[in-house]
């Protein structure tokens, strides 16, 4: 990437229907927006098209209401093939980095790259940012709980009353003038992704939760706990069961007569196994431990 920099924000708007082709449910991309910005984080040029649906011609009414959309501007509308192509000519920079609020959106286009084009890779996309994930890093908003577009425009005192929400165009647009207030060139570039294997593996990993606790990726030293008052090695007094996604098992230490709940649960991501550790004393327990230290007073 050179330093006169293009940035490409892309949204996309799409009706969920079953195909037999694909043996399930598929989303259908039926409305493409762009917002171009140069360098200077000025909107240089936009980009919108609406996509003549086939696999279903008829929309959701979650998709109806949500964006406004009708039937008949649909018929209109070009394939998505032509769409793409002309996406494509219209970025025309190789070296642009490509945005969307959140990976969802490149995953749905993935998704119809695949079923129109049979092809692994989304043709014009090198460099891409998930621009909510570097929205919600600017603002110290932690990444546990994903927030809304129209909620960080808030935030930001950014006026989008002008925009219409759930339009491809209007929300490419409305994530431009988000773009521009929180960017920071050596924090951004942090968050640009080159667009290669290591990418889509990433991109296309599902973490999941083991549930097996012979299992490959767990480390059995995870299971064992030391009291938190006495540094002494618990001794487990219960079979370790797995409930709620998590591994549940018993303790006790016979330093100070304390019993345990103790919690593991295990995800496995695309960089390998995570696990958290928790280690509660029970409620009885806590209550004496409690009363012991206002005898104490």
């Amino acid at each position: 990437m050179g330093d006169c920099m293009t940035y490409i924000i892309l949204d996309l708007e799409w009706n969920g229907a079953y195909s037999k082709r694909a043996h399930g449910y598929f989303n259908e991309i039926i409305e493409i927006g762009a917002v171009k910005m140069d360098e200077s984080l000025t909107q240089k040029d936009t980009f919108h098209a609406v996509i003549r649906p086939v696999v279903s011609r008829k929309l959701s009414s979650i998709v109806k209401n949500l964006t406004g959309i009708e039937a008949s501007e649909l018929e209109e509308g070009r394939s998505f093939p032509q769409a793409l192509s002309q996406l494509r000519k219209w970025i025309s920079d190789p070296e642009a980095v490509v945005m969307t609020w959140s990976t969802t959106d490149i995953l749905v286009l993935l998704e119809n790259c695949r079923y129109f084009l049979k092809e692994d890779r989304i043709p014009f996309i090198n460099y891409y940012v998930d621009l909510q994930a570097y929205c919600q890093s600017v603002m110290d908003m932690g990444s546990s709980q994903q927030i809304g577009l129209g909620k960080v425009g808030e935030i930001l005192g950014i006026n989008g009353e002008e925009l219409a929400m759930h339009r491809a165009l209007d929300d490419s647009i409305m994530s431009g003038k988000v773009f521009a207030h929180i960017f920071e060139q050596n924090s951004f570039r942090l968050h640009v992704k080159k667009a290669d294997d290591d990418f889509y593996g990433r991109l296309l990993f599902k973490t999941s939760i083991i549930s097996d606790i012979n299992d490959d990726h767990v480390n059995k030293s995870d299971f064992r706990f030391r009291c938190d008052a006495c540094n002494r090695r618990l001794r487990r007094t219960s079979k370790w069961v797995f409930r709620s996604r998590t591994f549940c098992a018993e303790f006790f230490c016979r330093g100070c007569n304390r019993k345990y709940s103790a919690r593991v649960q295990i995800k496995l991501k695309y960089d390998g196994a995570q696990t958290n550790r928790k280690l509660i004393v029970q409620p009885e327990e806590q209550d004496k431990a409690q009363d012991n230290e206002k005898t104490a007073e």
